[in-house]
């Protein structure tokens, strides 16, 4: 059975106008904005002040929204207290969320903490992200949401296969956020493999954009990552939901150039 081509989407610039960046997105025929719940333009007060106008924006797409909260918010912290206060900003973004129709929203496997020099710190750290994202996802399933965790790129954060998994395994109803870039970083292809293959129907969720190596979110075949094989694995896991140009770049053209790529790819 042939797998049918996936939505395509762009995430918001929460450093321009939202409404702004809305209206963009749907100009270059895209099927969803993924909806940036963060500082500086995409705070929740923000969103809510501006609510009637954005859900009329996201209204016009073929397919619904998809939010994506700060890179920032530290679930693991062993301060608790920031934890908690963490969390309280988590639930902030995902009742924003809900206010805005969007019933899928992101959440990042971010620490300010270098876990990676002490075993014992990095497995509270894991622990605690445990804890909290088991609240957040209690918390969303209240309001019909599901709450998914994106892989990260960085040595402190949860980037690493192995992490990642510890986290998945231990919160129900957490779904996987693959970013294809995140996964590159730290292994290369192998790595993409590993996570694509790894948890197959259990992925909800995909972010594209190329890569040198870092974390520098460049358009499709600017980097080193053989999106034609990407492609393939997606596919061979039957893959059909959204995926997300996270590309960073004043041309929006080049996000443009990059799923007509991806498209030819999927068409292959």
């Amino acid at each position: 059975m042939e797998t049918k081509i996936p939505k395509f989407g762009i995430l918001t610039n929460p450093f321009m106008n939202i409404l702004k960046e809305i209206k963009e997105i749907y100009r270059l025929g895209f099927d969803y904005a993924e909806t940036c719940i963060e500082a500086p333009g995409g705070m929740p007060e923000i969103l809510m002040e501006n609510k009637k106008k954005i859900l009329s924006l996201l209204r016009k797409f073929n397919s619904p929204p998809i939010g994506h909260t700060s890179w920032m918010i530290d679930l693991g912290t062993p301060y608790d207290d920031i934890r908690k206060a963490w969390i309280e900003e988590g639930k902030k973004s995902i009742k924003a969320a809900n206010e805005l129709g969007i019933k899928l929203v992101n959440f990042h496997g971010h620490s300010g903490m270098i876990f990676f020099e002490d075993p014992g710190l990095k497995k509270e750290i894991l622990n605690n992200y445990i804890k909290s994202l088991k609240e957040l996802v209690k918390y969303g399933k209240g309001l019909g949401i599901q709450i998914m965790l994106e892989n990260m790129p960085d040595k402190w954060e949860i980037s690493t296969f192995r992490d990642y998994k510890y986290v998945i395994d231990r919160v129900m109803d957490l779904g996987v956020h693959l970013d294809v870039a995140h996964a590159f970083i730290n292994g290369g292809m192998k790595s993409v493999r590993g996570f694509t293959n790894t948890f197959k129907k259990n992925i909800v969720h995909v972010h594209f954009s190329d890569s040198l190596g870092f974390d520098d979110h460049l358009p499709i075949g600017k980097g080193n990552i053989d999106y034609e094989k990407v492609v393939k694995l997606l596919k061979k896991i039957g893959y059909e939901r959204n995926i997300t140009f996270e590309v960073f770049t004043d041309n929006r053209m080049e996000v443009v150039k990059s799923r007509e790529k991806i498209k030819r790819f999927w068409g292959k």
